[in-house]
């Protein structure tokens, strides 16, 4: 029997009752078990009626754990799956035009489900995946809708935007900072969301956020998991930390991504930026590895900072490019008209 929301199923089995000596009794009754699989929760409930020898029913109703290893996830991602592997490179560049052109539907069919999510009784990886997912889904889908668009940072409005998620009206800045920062979002002046938000940061969250543009993280070409969330979120940051597009040694002095000044609060609980960068420098992926730790040391207030609002289209993938003028050290970020960074006042216009 199948509906909307999942389907039914029956098993028959004979009960048997064990006596107090440890044998066991003939067949006490026939049990039949309605398997009532959920697709929207991914939740298996199992309604027993059980007819006895004496003509009794009983009733039981067994809610097994939302979540389990081994039982399948709470929420279906591959229809953004199946868009990322379609339309995004192993760089983590983007074919928004094929995704304008062959995907979209798919997008607004994975946002209908994501409106309707109810995270009640989720785990924290199968959360964390949800929220990084619906986040870089809405950037890739508000990007492809725009295809005039050059910058990020000519619409930054679009991540103030709501729209409908997990029951509620939300935005991007909303999902970032509300719920997977667990703080205020200063654009809207609305705080953590109890049920939904996280009580602590992790830093690695902002190695999994795709803004839609150059100096973001690599977009990975598949969707998170709760299997895979944490793993996938260290391995993230460890190639961004050691890779020469995010940081790196110029005329002596360190020059790494704007998001270590933005966020650099939310990398307390490593110590602080330097020594999180430090614990993830892997000496085999770089040679100048030294170099950059002795300046992560010594001379970290000489930092520069620096990030490129242009999309992270396919056709703008800098190797494709000719040389161009580097991007300005210090630009609004993505969390736009906010005044999280009050180093950020200074240069707005």
């Amino acid at each position: 029997m199948r509906g909307a929301a999942g389907y039914l199923r029956r098993r028959q089995t004979q009960v048997f009752l064990v006596r107090a000596d440890n044998r066991v009794s003939p067949p006490a009754g026939i049990l039949n078990v309605w398997l009532f699989h959920s697709h929207s929760i991914g939740a298996i409930y199992y309604t027993c009626l059980m007819k006895l020898r004496h003509g009794l029913y009983a009733a039981i109703l067994l809610a097994l754990a939302l979540y389990r290893p081994g039982v399948a996830a709470l929420f279906d991602h591959s229809e953004y799956d199946t868009v990322l592997r379609d339309h995004v490179d192993d760089e983590g560049y983007v074919d928004y035009t094929s995704i304008r052109q062959n995907s979209l539907t798919a997008l607004e069919s994975y946002f209908e489900r994501l409106a309707e999510a109810d995270l009640a009784g989720w785990s924290p990886q199968e959360r964390l995946a949800f929220w990084i997912n619906a986040y870089n889904a809405r950037v890739i889908y508000a990007v492809a809708q725009k295809p005039g668009l050059k910058k990020i940072s000519d619409d930054f409005n679009l991540f103030n935007r709501p729209f409908k998620i997990a029951g509620r009206m939300l935005s991007l800045n909303d999902i970032k900072h509300r719920i997977l920062r667990g703080t205020l979002n200063r654009d809207n002046h609305q705080g953590p969301i109890l049920g939904l938000s996280f009580a602590a940061v992790n830093p690695e969250i902002h190695f999994g956020l795709v803004s839609g543009d150059l100096s973001c993280p690599k977009l990975r070409a598949s969707a998170y998991t709760a299997e895979n969330v944490g793993e996938a979120l260290h391995a993230n940051s460890l190639a961004f930390v050691n890779s020469f597009r995010y940081v790196n040694v110029a005329d002596g002095r360190l020059k790494t991504s704007s998001l270590f000044k933005w966020y650099a609060g939310d990398f307390a609980t490593s110590g602080d930026v330097p020594t999180f960068i430090l614990s993830r420098i892997l000496p085999n992926k770089r040679g100048d590895a030294d170099a950059v730790k002795q300046l992560l040391e010594t001379a970290y207030q000489k930092t520069l900072f620096a990030y490129d609002w242009t999309i992270n289209d396919q056709q703008n993938n800098p190797s494709l490019q000719q040389p161009r003028l580097a991007p300005a050290p210090d630009e609004i970020p993505p969390d736009a008209l906010s005044n999280s960074d009050p180093d950020l006042g200074e240069i707005r216009k």
